[in-house]
């Protein structure tokens, strides 16, 4: 699995993956990002699930624990881009009702590339 996190300098973590959060990635994508938290302290944390397949028992474990994490600073935790499998998944296991999921694309107002 690759794993991108970016830290925005408005206190936000945005955090970029590709492939399956399952029992053989999950892990390491919760510890990677447990050591980015732990390191920078962001108050925010945006997961982009652009390029994630699917997401395992295991995967949806690691993202309610990031959650619990983000929780306990007072922070927030956002899922972004979300595939209707995944999606399926959070509204069968109730994740949908705590979770901040945002599927609408984003106005990049700093972006150097809009003119």
């Amino acid at each position: 699995m690759f794993t991108k996190i970016t830290y925005l300098k408005n206190a936000t973590s945005y955090v970029e993956a590709e492939g399956k959060l399952d029992i053989y990635h999950a892990p390491d994508y919760l510890e990677e990002i447990k050591e980015h938290l732990k390191n920078l302290h962001p108050s925010h944390l945006i997961l982009d699930f652009s390029k994630i397949s699917y997401v395992a028992s295991i995967g949806l474990r690691a993202i309610l624990e990031l959650h619990k994490i983000m929780s306990h600073r007072s922070g927030s935790l956002r899922l972004k881009n979300v595939n209707e499998e995944i999606m399926q998944a959070f509204k069968f296991t109730g994740f949908d009702k705590f979770l901040t999921i945002d599927n609408e694309p984003e106005k990049d107002t700093n972006s150097n590339l809009n003119p």
